[in-house]
């Protein structure tokens, strides 16, 4: 999972790069566009497209039964039915390439959520950075330490929380840029980014261990080493939301609606039968 995320981390961070100064919607609808093409693609190699042309062609066909027999009890029941029945084939045909599409949605949308899902940190302003240990461990014997390289203030010293664990900092940024801080603990040292920027750009929440699940939705980072004494050392950005006329709209939102928009638009380019 480390290098999947790695190399989808690098070709998001390039295809990306071109709109960090502009609006969020430009690259949000690129990514739909490309998104939106490549599961046109994966439906028609992975479905039966003729099978599928069928069901869609007697749904039709019966539902013009319904409008030209209105008046028929019987016939409307059996155009009902049969419209149901269709409509099944129809969804079970489609079930291969919904599988097919859920794995690489899945890793789009963790790219897309590191890019638009928070704001980075912005010069002047303050976020918690907390480490969270493993369960039992004695925070006091610990004596966390953190290091922070200039461009970045810490603020406040260590507050430890034993209830969760967990021993916080506030890091102030002074100035943007792509920073690496250090959490000294028992003679190891363990690194976070923290991203402070005027623009749109890539943050990484958390860094976690070596969980499949938590390693899939923290892709920023490596995984923690195994054995380290932390679970987990995550930065408190804002969530973020994309400005459209008077309304913040959430990216999930619109990189669904732009996809399927254009999915539904160039399937007759591509003659693909959805």
């Amino acid at each position: 999972m480390t290098v999947v995320n790695a190399i989808m981390t690098a070709v998001f961070d390039a295809l990306l790069r071109p709109f960090s100064g502009v609006s969020p919607w430009y690259g949000i609808a690129v990514v739909s566009l490309l998104t939106g093409v490549a599961m046109l693609f994966v439906f028609r190699y992975t479905s039966n497209q003729r099978a599928i042309r069928q069901a869609k062609d007697r749904i039709r066909a019966h539902l013009l039964e319904v409008r030209l027999y209105r008046d028929d009890v019987g016939v409307l029941l059996r155009a009902q039915k049969d419209i149901l029945l269709n409509n099944l084939r129809y969804l079970g045909h489609s079930l291969v390439p919904l599988a097919a599409m859920i794995v690489p949605v899945v890793l789009i949308l963790v790219q897309l959520n590191a890019h638009y899902g928070y704001r980075p940190l912005q010069p002047g302003e303050s976020v918690i950075l907390a480490a969270t240990f493993r369960p039992g461990a004695d925070l006091n014997a610990e004596s966390p330490r953190l290091v922070v390289p200039d461009g970045l203030r810490i603020e406040t010293p260590a507050l430890r929380i034993p209830a969760l664990a967990e021993v916080d900092w506030r890091i102030g940024a002074e100035r943007p840029g792509r920073y690496t801080v250090r959490i000294a603990v028992g003679g190891q040292q363990f690194e976070k980014e923290v991203v402070v920027s005027r623009s749109w750009t890539r943050v990484s929440l958390r860094r976690v261990g070596s969980g499949l699940l938590e390693t899939m939705a923290n892709p920023g980072e490596r995984p923690l080493p195994p054995g380290s004494p932390l679970r987990a050392i995550a930065v408190q950005h804002e969530p973020a939301a994309l400005p459209l006329l008077r309304w913040n709209v959430h990216w999930l939102v619109a990189f669904f609606v732009l996809s399927i928009g254009f999915g539904f638009a160039l399937k007759g380019v591509f003659r693909v039968e959805v």
